[in-house]
């Protein structure tokens, strides 16, 4: 009779709450044996609860040794473990280690407000332990062969070793031009955009923009681009290099090509990408009149300027030998004029809308002039002002 009493009793009451399992972990995923420095690795941060979520925050603590980011959104869903259903909960992320060494990434705090088995709300902290990662050093620190560094011209020092150093599974490089560099019309200026397409890591890993200086050459550099784009396949980096070219003489000349070293995370190997040589030049040097045996109006209008200039030289050395009073007034007079050489430059430079060059002959411009040195500063500094010749002109004439 003492059985079907307990059996009866264990019936009439209620049933004893089971205990809770919430477990949260960093789950990594290399994707080569050894990992080195600037190299991504995959990691999935893993929550499996036996509890429904009300409400959840999730925080991971910031790191000193690795760059990441959240390649992909969290993903919640019910799947059945064991035989028992359970709530997890993944989130993809891309570390990038900035060392080499043992290096810890977390913890990470997972703030819930759970339902219990009598439906009432219940906060609940769950936190994942960091996670550890043995990371070696870039190749090109443990002194592999590679390409010859690249001049820092952005983006701060240049790292330990070799030069500038990064990583990634595929990279790609494109070189792309407003026109023929080496066909230039007189005073036209060619736009070089170049840029580095790379999977598998950060915009802020990828290589400053290359130094472009050469004695022969007027560039200006625009500021670097970088943006991110987040695929399936992983992050993809892009930088983007702009410049506009123009040589300061009619004679060609060659801009020599750049190496970018990087180490393949795919092929284990360091690889390389390269900016081509480009030759730059005007095309009136090909047809000029050394070629041809003839002189063209400008020439000859160039000729006239020189003996002009000339005679005006000679002039003012006559000028100079009279008295103090009388060479200091002719030398007054004579500066109020320019010389038909810098008069025909002008207007050369201004008739092919080569601003730049204009301006700098207007560089150190009398008071007369300095109209049109304004008139020049407008359009070349605000973009909204057109450039007018023929206000310019007149404003010479005044002059």
């Amino acid at each position: 009779m003492v059985r079907p009493a307990l059996l009866l009793l264990a019936l009439l009451l209620p049933p004893l709450a089971s205990a809770e399992s919430l477990t949260l972990s960093f789950v990594p995923h290399p994707r080569h044996e050894t990992v080195v420095v600037g190299e991504m690795v995959p990691v999935t941060l893993r929550a499996v609860y036996d509890r429904k979520i009300a409400l959840e925050k999730l925080e991971i603590a910031p790191s000193d040794s690795f760059d990441w980011l959240q390649s992909k959104p969290d993903r919640w869903r019910e799947e059945r473990i064991d035989g028992k259903s359970w709530i997890t909960m993944e989130r993809e992320l891309s570390l990038v280690p900035k060392r080499s060494g043992l290096l810890q990434f977390g913890p990470a705090t997972h703030r819930l407000t759970i339902i219990d088995e009598a439906s009432q709300r219940q906060e609940r902290t769950v936190i994942a332990r960091p996670m550890t990662l043995a990371v070696g050093p870039h190749p090109a620190d443990r002194g592999w062969e590679a390409p010859p560094p690249l001049s820092v011209a952005d983006g701060g020092p240049p790292q330990e070793g070799h030069g500038w150093h990064w990583v990634a599974d595929e990279a790609t490089l494109t070189d792309e031009l407003s026109t023929d560099p080496s066909r230039l019309a007189d005073g036209e200026t060619v736009t070089r955009r170049v840029t580095i397409r790379a999977r598998g890591t950060f915009p802020e890993s990828l290589p400053p923009r290359p130094v472009v200086s050469e004695p022969w050459l007027i560039s200006f550099a625009a500021p670097v681009e970088r943006r991110l784009v987040l695929t399936a396949d992983g992050p993809v980096s892009e930088a983007v290099w702009t410049w506009q070219l123009r040589p300061e003489t009619g004679e060609p000349g060659v801009i020599p090509p750049v190496t970018i070293p990087y180490f393949n995370a795919a092929s284990r190997q360091m690889d390389a990408l390269e900016i081509p040589a480009l030759p730059i030049g005007y095309a009136s040097f090909y047809t000029s009149k050394v070629q041809t045996g003839r002189f063209d109006a400008g020439a000859r209008l160039a000729e006239a300027g020189a003996l002009l200039a000339g005679l005006a030289a000679g002039t003012a050395l006559i000028l100079a030998r009279g008295t103090p009073d009388t060479s200091r007034a002719a030398w007054r007079r004579l500066r109020r004029r320019w010389s038909p050489v810098r008069r025909w430059r002008l207007h050369r430079a201004v008739r092919t809308g080569d601003l730049l060059a204009a301006r700098r002959l207007l560089a150190e411009p009398p008071p007369e002039a300095a109209q049109a040195a304004t008139l020049l500063d407008a359009a070349l500094y605000r973009p909204s002002t057109a450039f007018d010749p023929a206000a310019f002109r007149r404003a010479l004439r005044h002059a």
